[in-house]
């Protein structure tokens, strides 16, 4: 791909429009970030959740090692993200050397690189935060406290890596999309965001009913998820000013 197509000067109107739309995503996600951290720090509405799932006198979570939700929607799904990711991958391609009109270039690889990063980032975040899974939690049979978002582990205890989501991250990941095809309009760029909210919170629920994760988990992930998506749309400088580019 010509190196003189990466660095086409953009019109000021478009230019205008991407500033304007990044000034909103920021907003917004310092916004959800804020009312998330008010609505699980303050409140103990995981937990309260977790009990609507949870057995005390068996003292397990029922859904836990239902065959649907393990078979099919844990580890099935896992490798059918695999092989779509894998697809996505060779379309971010085509684009990338210029031969889809409905993504440039930058935007291919804001597509690319999202859909790898996201899921690492969520594994990262595991490794820098505390939180057990409620099935670990004493409160639900197991062997740990509850933490909050900031807390460290108790002495003598392992710190748990239930948080964020990983599960949810392989839904979630297609949010990029709706960052990278916002050139070829916004139905195209609404359909990814819708595709990637649906993917990821059937999958995020699907772990919620067998006690793999709180509600907190989950929100958290899209959360990081749309964060990584903006993030990753400036340091490529793609295009985001919505467009009506032919799907030919």
């Amino acid at each position: 791909m010509p190196t003189t197509e990466l660095a086409a000067p953009l019109p000021t109107r478009t230019l205008d429009a991407s500033r304007s739309w990044l000034l909103a995503q920021v907003a917004l996600l310092t916004l959800s970030a804020l009312l998330l951290y008010w609505a699980f720090e303050g409140t103990d509405l995981d937990r309260q959740l977790a009990h609507m799932l949870f057995d005390p006198e068996r003292g397990i979570f029922p859904l836990r090692n239902t065959w649907f939700l393990e078979a099919v929607m844990h580890k099935a799904a896992k490798q059918v993200t695999y092989v779509l990711v894998a697809a996505s991958l060779y379309v971010c391609w085509q684009g990338w050397k210029g031969r889809l009109r409905w993504l440039p270039p930058r935007n291919a690889l804001l597509a690319a690189l999202g859909m790898v990063a996201i899921p690492l980032a969520t594994s990262t975040v595991k490794l820098l935060t505390a939180r057990y899974c409620p099935w670990d939690i004493v409160d639900f049979g197991g062997y740990a406290p509850y933490l909050g978002l900031f807390e460290a582990a108790p002495a003598g205890i392992k710190a748990g890596q239930c948080f964020p989501a990983g599960h949810a991250s392989t839904g979630f990941l297609w949010i990029v999309w709706a960052v990278a095809l916002r050139p070829a309009g916004l139905r195209a760029a609404r359909g990814a965001l819708l595709a990637g909210l649906l993917a990821g919170a059937i999958l995020g629920t699907a772990r919620m009913l067998q006690g793999a994760h709180f509600l907190s988990h989950t929100l958290w992930t899209l959360w990081l998820a749309w964060a990584a998506s903006v993030s990753l749309a400036v340091a490529v400088r793609a295009e985001l000013a919505a467009g009506e580019r032919s799907t030919a």
